[in-house]
């Protein structure tokens, strides 16, 4: 049977204290001492755990059973304090998110941008090919040289498509467009 490592420090008096004998007299005493503080006793033996883990590097730097104590004690209420904060900044979060998901604006913004996406998406895929492949390099960032280097065509004939693009999506897409801002500013 395998058995975990163990580490062993002189304290007190020239008695030695055993990690392992040390966890398992003060684990529970510990994990009890966790639940009046949180809700949930397994998180409770989660940090306390957690606890022993920290002490398991630190445990050279002690030289008397009462300061080891004392530290266990204090590291378990620090960790049980900051999981209570945790706990009632993530509530605070989700009770935030929940009411800006209930919002009925939020919803309508939702759908309004979702919706204009789709139908900007869709009369880009109704431009010619040449424009549209033109106007997707430019919205990539691409510069008019460098997509007439990629495309084999003159600036002056990318120029002339992304003007043909821009001209055609806005007829498409202004009547669209004054319904996004009604919707928006309501």
């Amino acid at each position: 049977m395998n058995q975990s490592p163990d580490k062993i420090i002189i304290i007190d008096n020239n008695e030695s204290l055993s990690y392992n004998s040390l966890f398992n007299e003060m684990y529970a005493g510990l994990c009890l001492f966790s639940e009046r503080f949180l809700i949930v006793s397994s998180e409770g033996e989660d940090l306390v755990q957690e606890v022993f883990v920290k002490l398991w590097a630190k445990f050279d730097d002690f030289d008397s059973l009462n300061a080891i104590k004392a530290y266990l004690y204090q590291a378990t209420r620090n960790a049980c304090l900051n999981s209570i904060r945790h706990e009632k900044v993530k509530r605070k979060y989700e009770a935030e998110q929940v009411h800006q998901v209930e919002s009925e604006t939020y919803f309508l913004k939702q759908v309004v941008e979702e919706e204009t996406s789709r139908i900007i998406a869709n009369s880009i895929d109704e431009l010619p090919p040449q424009c549209k492949k033109i106007l997707q390099l430019s919205m990539q960032g691409l510069k008019n040289q460098e997509i007439a280097d990629d495309l084999g065509i003159s600036v002056n004939s990318v120029k002339t498509q992304k003007r043909i693009a821009y001209k055609t999506l806005r007829s498409k897409l202004q009547n669209i467009f004054d319904i996004v801002m009604y919707i928006m500013w309501m």
